[in-house]
């Protein structure tokens, strides 16, 4: 009789997973890329990145990944864009890759984060950078580095990132990485910044480099 029992309760149990699995895939499928008006032109080969543009697209990016795991979408903060935006700066001019910078008053994540002048008890900061043209992580020739003229395949050119392709990008770069996705996925933030500025001294015809800082 007891072993029935624990049949039965098993069987249950199964059919409660499968249900969760059946809602949680149906929850991931209902998930959407919304991106902002503008994000499909592509980034102006002079620098001249468009922030508002930019900080949607990422923050479109981000609400996807939330979504399909489950959490809430994160609201857009102007203040902590605007300190992203000035982070992302600093790391194209100085060609580095770091959480500390040498601007006064925002040299550190926690410092940024203050400067924004939003009200927050947790936060975090993802940093990144990836070419001006589509060529991370894939195989690429180099028809005429001059021309900014790469191709995937013979006769197949690579084009440059329009705002929708960046910011698709750097989040699946972050998503790879367990601690930077970690800070995407943290259920203690409720607002988000992001910024992007270029190098376009760096190989390839240039590098983006971007900044976003989270908060809750």
């Amino acid at each position: 009789m007891i072993q029935h029992i624990e049949a039965a309760r098993g069987a249950r149990l199964m059919l409660a997973v499968a249900a969760l699995i059946v809602a949680m895939s149906g929850m991931a499928a209902a998930c959407s890329r919304a991106m902002p008006q503008g994000a499909d032109q592509v980034v102006a080969a002079n620098g001249r990145i468009d922030a508002g543009l930019i900080d949607a697209a990422i923050r479109a990016e981000v609400n996807y990944h939330r979504c399909r795991a489950g959490l809430p979408a994160l609201a857009g903060e102007k203040g902590l864009a605007r300190v992203a935006r000035k982070h992302a700066e600093w790391m194209a001019r100085a060609r580095k890759l770091s959480h500390r910078s040498t601007v006064p008053g925002q040299s550190t994540a926690v410092s940024r984060l203050k400067a924004s002048r939003v009200k927050f008890r947790a936060g975090s900061e993802n940093i990144g950078y990836l070419a001006r043209y589509r060529i991370d992580g894939t195989r690429f020739r180099i028809v005429n580095s001059g021309a900014c003229h790469f191709e995937i395949s013979r006769g197949k050119p690579v084009p440059p990132h329009s705002y929708a392709s960046l910011a698709r990008t750097i989040v699946r770069l972050w998503m790879d990485s367990p601690a930077h996705r970690r800070n995407i996925l943290d259920r203690k933030v409720s607002r988000v910044g992001s910024g992007a500025a270029l190098d376009p001294r760096a190989e390839h015809c240039g590098r983006f480099y971007v900044s976003q800082s989270f908060a809750g």
